[in-house]
């Protein structure tokens, strides 16, 4: 029976993140998506810099936050999932650093056994912890980061934990910023007799700012080992100093194109920022993802 609980978690995860085929990887909660803001934008966020959820999409853009900064972001889902993450990040010289936690709670789900027989109610959750570190080298316009991520699974009475690293690059020209990043590279999780590979994922992208106007579009593609490529492409969009409207796409497989739109704003007043972002589904209802941060 631990069989059906490991494939309906999994089945669960793969809901939440359609790109992931069931069963042939472990670390669901490591393909989500990690802050309002990157979120509205298509999650195309491989060469965006100076935001603490830069660090998330690739270690290199922690860089350039520049102040001391908090941020916390909440996803309810549907039925009772939910997903979460706190980080907090600071800069020495040329040097930053960042701690951060996230959370994926699957909720109550039931286990059947071989003959789909309703057997007893459990819950399973993923917690991961990232510590991670970037550096900036101004003479070359390069930036360089590293993230070391700890990841602990529970599925009712089974538990199984890994270590990873994510590396990113990122270099500036004049008005274009090219970024790559290598993500989740390490073992996979074992449970009882199963056992899956991480999601590992190269990703490349760009960013383009304009001399004269408050519009930042920006590209990123996934490249997962062992998945389709995923085409990313959002935009923000500043029309007042204190508001900043975002949209954005993801092209998920085997999803219309409604679900690969993403929506959403933030603000932001005296170093407090709140952010939100909107990702319509289709049988399942839409997500609503919330970030509040303070840069100090």
């Amino acid at each position: 029976m631990k069989k059906i609980f490991i494939i309906l978690l999994l089945a669960a995860g793969a809901a939440v993140s359609p790109a992931l085929t069931p069963g042939d990887r472990s670390g669901v909660f490591l393909t989500l998506p990690q802050g309002a803001r990157p979120t509205a934008m298509g999650e195309a966020f491989c060469a965006v810099t100076g935001d603490i959820y830069s660090s998330y999409w690739n270690p290199a853009g922690l860089a350039d936050l520049g102040r001391m900064t908090f941020s916390a972001s909440m996803a309810p889902t549907y039925l009772d999932m939910y997903y979460g993450y706190l980080a907090g990040a600071m800069t020495s010289g040329q040097n930053a650093f960042s701690l951060a936690v996230s959370h994926f709670n699957y909720g109550d789900m039931i286990g059947l056994d071989e003959h789909a027989r309703n057997q007893t109610v459990f819950n399973g959750s993923d917690l991961g912890m990232i510590a991670g570190y970037a550096r900036k080298f101004p003479g070359k316009k390069l930036q360089a980061g590293v993230n070391v991520k700890i990841l602990h699974e529970a599925i009712e009475q089974e538990s199984a934990s890994s270590v990873m690293f994510d590396i990113g690059a990122i270099k500036k020209f004049q008005r274009i910023t090219l970024g790559s990043s290598l993500r989740n590279i390490g073992p996979g999780l074992n449970f009882h007799d199963q056992s899956g590979g991480l999601p590992l994922t190269l990703s490349l992208g760009a960013t383009y700012y304009f001399y004269d106007t408050p519009l930042v579009p920006a590209v990123s593609i996934d490249l997962p080992l062992d998945d389709t490529p995923v085409l990313s492409l959002g935009a923000e969009y500043s029309p007042w100093q204190y508001l900043a409207l975002r949209a954005g796409l993801k092209t998920e497989r085997d999803q219309g194109f409604l679900s690969w739109m993403r929506f959403g704003f933030g603000t932001s007043i005296r170093g407090i920022s709140v952010d939100y972002a909107m990702i319509p589904g289709k049988d399942l209802g839409s997500t609503h993802m919330f970030s509040i941060g303070y840069r100090k």
